[in-house]
């Protein structure tokens, strides 16, 4: 169940980054156009990164 918890996390992680590229333009995602959201959302990436793959290698470890 680990493994899989793990691969759905880091899946995300990947998805929130391709959804907060910035266009060709250099413009922002309407949803990052906020300070707040700009100093949130590396933070919660990462935290997807590192707790996917904790749960990833725990499984695998623990298999």
């Amino acid at each position: 169940m680990d493994i899989l918890i793990g691969a759905v996390m880091i899946a995300a992680a990947g998805v929130l980054i391709f959804i907060g590229l910035p266009s060709r333009a250099g413009d922002h995602p309407k949803f990052l156009r906020f300070e707040a959201a700009l100093v949130l959302y590396p933070p919660v990436i990462l935290s997807f990164l590192g707790l996917g793959a904790a749960a990833l290698i725990s499984g695998l470890l623990t298999r």
